[in-house]
């Protein structure tokens, strides 16, 4: 981090650029909320319009300060913004927090305004918090440099807000949840601090437990990455909710990786591959914020049981639990006969646990939670509750479920969650002070709560990737497609056979050796399609038709390639049998080496899906990815064919997405499609390859 974020988050001293006596004011506000919050630094309104406001002295410049301040809130027009931050540096501040927009946010004069801004930042080492942007509040250092009119009852706790919009960093700070917050930090335009450099502050506080992040973008995934992993090193958890699922952003390949890879999936990988939880809404963000927050780790079990007094209810959390993708145990037998005597004879009990039987009884219920606690498949009990604000409905079932918890927590190592399966009644308050003692969490709503119990749960550790230094490359566009493909079978990628036949004689004759059914294809590196231009001959079965097919690619060829000196025509023995795959890597330039899994050949026109990973990935992973496809069932065995070389195919996954990412610097993207898993014990091969040099 280049920059010095204490001074800018925790300052002992703050100067307000643009103080005025005017109501309503940015810069009123701003001192106006630092009384209100108790700030016990010393604040320096700067306005050469005034000699003091509201009894205080006001000053001219920087130059006339008594001492330099550690912080500055800039509250004037974004025009003059740039030369106060070129005062403010020479003078040795070394943050600010610039609240005006019209910057970035404007169009093309505001962009370039918003490079000055930074260039005059980044000259005297500043860190600045916007443009276009409310503040932040430091909660633990009664700090708060933010704009808003109004605070909000503030309790500090242990959770980090960090948001690119003001306006969900406002409804956060409400923490209706009463979480108790930390810090809130708007971002703005991020024309000098991101929210990596944020996140990197943040985790590093000790009262810091859990980072909630409202993000549009990322502008450096490269230190989001690096501050993740220390996050996760911390032992400290961070749940994103990132907006704007479009097409956009996608490196310029051609070929299907690039399709598939859309901007969307890529943060969904990059937030897998760093341990990141991503939430669907603010509600599924805070509630795995409280619950991050309770348990920063998840269970080694991983499984969940949940517990109900309604049937009705029971179903939904079945329903809603298979929707955001809970995995629920399966009782053991001896589960299944424990809990018998305390269930009606006609009573098949199941998970989720419909524990009302024939009313609701405590005693019982013991027997019950005994019973559950016992079972060895899960990590995790969750009791779903109607328990609203005020003792209404089920509060004191809601109370006897904490109080036998509570009671025999020594008894077993299962983690205990209460939520109340309906929002707007909120939590019930006599049962939060029971559990909130013990470290249980209390969450709200059922979809939200089962969603951030998945977030928690199924989301494995970030791990650091260190691989052996790769061989250095040969120039890539002076090598001929044999040569391609050369190279990626000496990586480790399986090829099939594959010879260049300069006339159609040869072409029949390296048929013949080859054996048929062949293929023969012709390529050029201008056009990686080849089948939608007619380039690829199938199933040829005589040395005439090897010698027809040659002409017809040869005049094809001649229209198409002109002008590519490399353009050949290949024969390929023809692989008939196996599961059609599409393996790809896009290295992109921010996230860096994306790997990407999929039906191939035709099918990836009709099924359009594929697993998305940052590279380099392992087999664990490459083995995850094939099952998140169709391809998993196909290779497994269906309707008579197969089973297939599923070790193969994830070697494949393998090799090629580390020769990929080893290749970062030279390759944009590099494809099979279709990589053809053979049958179980005869290995994998590619067919065809896309490769696109940087």
């Amino acid at each position: 981090m280049p920059f010095d974020l204490e001074k800018l988050l925790s300052p002992k001293s703050v100067a307000i650029v643009g103080a005025s006596p005017r109501k309503g004011a940015a810069a009123t506000r701003i001192m106006s909320n630092l009384k209100a919050l108790g700030f016990g630094g010393q604040v320096y309104p700067i306005n050469p319009r005034y000699d003091e406001i509201e009894g205080e002295r006001c000053y001219k410049c920087f130059g006339e300060l008594p001492a330099t301040p550690d912080a500055a809130f800039i509250a004037i027009a974004a025009e003059s913004t740039v030369a106060v931050i070129e005062e403010a540096g020479r003078s040795g501040v070394r943050a600010a927090i610039v609240n005006a927009s019209g910057f970035a946010d404007s169009g093309p004069d505001g962009e370039a305004l918003q490079r000055r801004l930074a260039d005059a930042a980044r000259a005297s080492g500043m860190a600045v918090c916007g443009p276009n942007n409310m503040g932040f509040i430091n909660l633990h250092d009664r700090i708060c440099m933010w704009t808003a009119g109004r605070l909000p009852r503030l309790k500090a706790g242990p959770a980090a807000v960090i948001s690119q919009s003001g306006s969900v960093a406002i409804a956060i700070s409400q923490d209706t949840r009463d979480i108790g917050l930390a810090y809130v930090i708007t971002a703005g335009n991020e024309a000098v601090c991101t929210a990596a450099d944020y996140l990197c502050a943040v985790i590093r506080d000790d009262r810091v437990r859990v980072v909630m992040m409202f993000l549009e973008t990322i502008r450096d995934p490269h230190a989001f990455a690096d501050a993740a992993l220390e996050a996760a090193e911390r032992g400290k958890g961070i749940v994103v909710l990132k907006v704007g699922r479009t097409e956009g952003g996608r490196a310029a390949v051609s070929a299907h990786t690039g399709a598939l890879s859309g901007e969307d999936e890529v943060y969904d990988a990059f937030f897998r591959c760093y341990g990141i939880r991503r939430a669907g809404d603010i509600d599924e963000m805070v509630e795995t914020a409280i619950l991050l927050s309770a348990y920063p780790r998840p269970p080694r079990t991983r499984r969940s049981i949940v517990v109900t007094v309604s049937g009705g209810e029971a179903a939904l959390v079945n329903d809603i639990g298979a929707d955001v993708g809970l995995d629920f145990a399966e009782l053991a037998p001896a589960t299944l006969a424990a809990l018998k005597p305390a269930f009606p004879s006609f009573s098949r009990p199941r998970n989720p646990v419909d524990a009302w039987g024939l009313g609701w009884d405590a005693e019982r219920f013991k027997q019950i939670f005994a019973a559950l606690a016992s079972e060895p498949s899960a990590g995790v009990i969750a009791f779903a509750v109607d328990a609203p604000r005020g003792n209404g409905a089920d509060g004191h079932v809601a109370t006897d479920m904490a109080n036998i918890c509570i009671e025999a927590a020594l008894t077993h190592d299962k983690r205990i969650v209460f939520l109340n399966n309906a929002a707007p009644g909120d939590v019930n308050e006599d049962v939060r002070r029971m559990l909130e003692p013990h470290g249980i969490p209390y969450l709200l709503g059922m979809r939200p709560s089962l969603a951030a119990m998945a977030n928690w749960l199924n989301l494995a550790p970030p791990a650091r990737t260190v691989l052996a230094e790769a061989a250095p490359l040969p120039p890539l566009r002076e090598l001929d497609e044999i040569g391609r493909i050369s190279l990626l079978s000496s990586a480790g990628v399986p090829f099939v056979r594959c010879a260049v036949a300069r006339d159609a004689d040869e072409a029949a004759r390296i048929a013949e050796t080859f054996g048929f059914p062949v293929v023969l294809k012709g390529v050029s590196a201008n056009l990686p399609h080849k089948t939608e231009l007619g380039l690829v001959k199938l199933g040829i079965a005589d040395a005439r038709g090897a010698r027809s097919a040659y002409e017809e690619l040869r005049s094809v060829l001649l229209r198409q390639a002109a002008g590519d000196p490399r353009a050949a025509i290949f024969v390929q023995p023809m692989i008939e049998d196996g599961v059609q795959l599409l393996l790809g890597v896009r290295n992109d330039p921010q996230f860096g080496s994306i790997t990407v899994v999929g039906l191939g050949g035709t099918l990836v026109e009709m099924m359009k899906e594929a697993s998305l990973r940052i590279g380099p990935v392992d087999a664990a992973a490459a083995a995850e990815m094939l099952d998140e496809t169709e391809a998993a069932a196909l290779i497994a065995g269906a309707r008579g064919r197969g089973p297939f070389d599923r070790e193969a195919a994830i070697a494949a996954i393998v090799a090629l997405s580390r020769f990929a990412h080893a290749a970062q610097a030279l390759i944009a993207a590099v494809e099979i499609n279709p990589l053809i898993v053979r049958r179980k014990g005869q290995g994998a091969v590619g067919v065809d390859l896309v490769l696109e040099p940087i």
